[in-house]
């Protein structure tokens, strides 16, 4: 069976499918499940503290770690490394160390990765802002455009950590949810501050990345660019047609 690619955390999110070497089979999503007022406001007032205790950060810089959970392997494939959020202009970078080394950097259009072994990048142009703009929003705490783009789901207890309260989102539209089924946020009860992040996707695999480490406008934090060697070969990749 031909093993999946492990994306860097939360990438997916925003381009379902670029680059990977087999699509996800949608499946069909279930309907949601009606939600308490109380639960709604709950979520709202967790978002709401997330977008206070963000206002001020600049750059954001973690270790991670990232389990894909997914039918096409019967054991969760894992990656781990550096993480770097910078607000504006807002990037992402992922500097995978495990199981081999690949740094890929997202901005609001574009999505790339680089080998350093094969030295290659790779660019592929996003289809839409929807989704960059939500993983900015999830990891920068932009509360109002989360709940703008997605309603509160669940909010309770983290099942998968003592000390953590897990928040589920659902899309609101219908161009997002081809790319997501749900968008999960956890958040450690003593400081709140983001402890982890996963979304399930239309194929029904579950992506989780667990923050840890996190440093608030280091000193001096690494660099978005990528230290590209002279003979990197870059190829690029034109954005998927949206459906009709």
């Amino acid at each position: 069976m031909r093993r999946t690619p492990v994306r860097p955390v939360l990438v997916t999110v925003l381009l379902l499918g670029a680059g990977r070497g087999q699509e996800p089979v949608p499946t069909p999503a279930p309907a949601p499940a009606r939600v308490e007022p109380a639960v709604v406001r709950a979520g709202e007032s967790l978002l709401r503290a997330h977008a206070e205790r963000c206002r001020a950060v600049k750059v954001l810089v973690a270790d991670y770690q990232q389990t894909r959970t997914t039918r096409l392997s019967r054991e969760p494939l894992q990656s781990r490394g550096t993480f770097l959020f910078v607000r504006e202009p807002a990037c992402i970078v992922f500097r995978a160390t495990a199981p081999r080394v690949s740094v890929v950097r997202l901005r609001a259009s574009l999505y790339e990765v680089f080998r350093p072994e094969r030295k290659r990048l790779e660019r592929f142009r996003l289809d839409g802002p929807e989704l960059s703009q939500g993983l900015f929003a999830a990891v920068g705490g932009d509360a109002d455009l989360l709940l703008r783009e997605f309603a509160v789901q669940a909010c309770g207890p983290d099942p998968a950590a003592a000390g953590r309260t897990l928040l589920v989102l659902t899309p609101r539209r219908e161009a997002v949810r081809e790319r997501l089924r749900e968008l999960r946020l956890s958040f450690a009860d003593q400081g709140g501050a983001l402890a982890a992040v996963a979304y399930v996707d239309p194929a029904g695999d579950l992506v989780e990345i667990l923050l840890r480490d996190l440093r608030v406008d280091p000193e001096s934090p690494p660099s978005c660019e990528f230290e590209l060697p002279a003979d990197t070969t870059i190829v690029e990749h034109a954005a998927p047609k949206r459906l009709q």
